[in-house]
């Protein structure tokens, strides 16, 4: 029975020491996932809201796109945002001609994976999404 009377403060340091980067990680990998996961459902919705503003408007600019999408309130950083359309703005339109609306976004993670190994090499997934439409108006 001497083992009843032990001290067992040390282990639990021990244990401590290693279960909280554990659980660290398992915090940022959660964190990562959620903002990919929203940036990618945010670039949904910014090509879906950007096709439909330019199949119904018979001229447009791409400035008027984005701001039609509403790309500014949605993204953390609109400076690494991106918004293709094709046909470009100026392009004269048919109804019924196709709209394709191409977005990306530059993600930046709080975390470099792999710069646990080469420290040198970047890691920054692009985000993309993409919205086709067919023109309800006429631009010429």
């Amino acid at each position: 029975m001497k083992f009843l009377f032990r001290s067992f403060k040390g282990s639990v340091m021990a244990e401590t020491a290693l279960v909280i980067p554990i659980l660290l990680g398992i915090v940022l990998f959660i964190y990562e996932f959620g903002s990919v996961f929203y940036i990618s459902n945010s670039l949904s919705q910014i090509a879906r809201s950007a096709v439909r503003y330019a199949s119904v408007t018979s001229s447009y600019t791409q400035q008027n796109v984005i701001d039609a999408s509403g790309a500014n309130s949605l993204l953390p950083d609109i400076a690494k945002f991106t918004l293709t359309i094709t046909p470009s703005p100026g392009i004269v339109k048919k109804v019924g001609d196709v709209i394709t609306v191409n977005v990306q976004y530059n993600y930046t993670p709080i975390i470099n994976p792999f710069g646990l190994f080469n420290s040198s090499q970047p890691w920054a997934p692009v985000l993309k999404s993409t919205a086709v439409a067919r023109s309800e108006v006429s631009s010429a």
